[in-house]
């Protein structure tokens, strides 16, 4: 299990096309990334220290911990960085092997992300500790787990593309698997100037309740058939309307409601979210005069088959 939040240059896969993307108005769209080469030789894993033992070839490497000062004393618990131009050609094809894996693995992520970055390490690991710790939605010091793809694909969506500038800040290309495709997003490759401190990239009031929603929408990606990539790269927005329609219409708050909710409309489409069952069923939902598996059993198998998605949104 995992929440968005705890309380307490040279050689990059991108092209020019894949950077005028990143610029284009909202609303934002994962763009897909370039496949990876048989022998990643150069730029840095993020590593998530929690799921590391999953791989256990990564533990031998030599890391670099992303650690904020005020938690310096755990820094045992901080992600971390692995510089592969440093690594031997056996262990650059290792590590890459565990990077393609993590596309369709069937586990947390333990290599978050591949970064493509013209700073040294040490510079790298400031920037991400920079941004892991600040007020949360209730204004309490919050660890912010942005890094672990779960959390980045919501993030992403939420966020303005000048908030996104600042929290890539040095980094020119940020690559994670997320949903069953390997996922890039264009930073600037710049230093953000310290004075500014870490507001200009923390999420805002009202963008907490979205991204701290992406434990939802994870579950609700775990229970989908394989899906083409421009299929996956619509999820992130759409579950977020989703849910603050949920949210909005019938109150609905509890997480393993909204993640079932989420799942028939994505399953079955707007044909779902539309169907009279739902529609009028709203105002008795936030009344809480029924519940959601009252809704629910009110659909019978041959509504649910004729609601099937056409075969074109899977994956082949």
């Amino acid at each position: 299990m995992f929440v968005a939040v705890w309380k307490r240059g040279a050689g990059r896969f991108i092209n020019h096309s894949a950077f005028v993307m990143h610029h284009m108005s909202a609303p934002f769209s994962l763009q897909l990334a370039a496949d990876l080469l048989s022998q990643v030789t150069h730029g840095f894993l993020l590593v998530e220290p929690a799921t590391v033992e999953h791989e256990p070839i990564l533990q031998a490497l030599a890391m670099c911990p992303c650690t904020p000062r005020v938690l310096a004393h755990r820094e045992e618990l901080m992600p971390r960085l692995v510089d592969i131009s440093l690594l031997e050609p056996e262990a650059q094809m290792r590590v890459t092997t565990v990077l393609l894996r993590e596309t369709t693995a069937n586990r947390p992520p333990v290599i978050c992300a591949w970064l493509a970055c013209d700073v040294d390490i040490d510079d790298l690991a400031s920037h991400i500790a920079r941004y892991l710790i600040g007020p949360g939605a209730d204004g309490r010091p919050a660890f912010w787990r942005f890094y672990d793809p779960r959390v980045m694909a919501l993030t992403l969506a939420k966020f303005d593309p000048a908030q996104r500038d600042l929290l890539l800040g040095p980094v020119t290309e940020w690559q994670f698997a997320w949903a069953g495709h390997r996922w890039s997003t264009i930073g600037p490759g710049a230093r953000n100037d310290d004075s500014r401190g870490h507001t200009s990239a923390w999420p805002r009031d009202e963008q907490w309740l979205h991204i701290n929603r992406s434990e939802v929408a994870t579950r609700v990606i775990d229970r989908l058939p394989p899906m083409v990539s421009d299929r996956v790269a619509q999820l992130p927005n759409e579950l977020d309307r989703i849910f603050s329609d949920a949210v909005a219409l019938g109150g609905i708050a509890d997480s393993d409601t909204l993640a079932d909710y989420a799942w028939h409309c994505i399953r079955y489409g707007r044909a779902f979210e539309q169907h009279p069952i739902v529609l009028d069923a709203w105002a008795a939902l936030s009344r809480r005069e029924v519940y959601w598996s009252d809704v629910l059993a009110r659909f019978t198998a041959d509504d649910l088959k004729a609601l099937e998605p056409k075969p074109h949104s899977l994956q082949t």
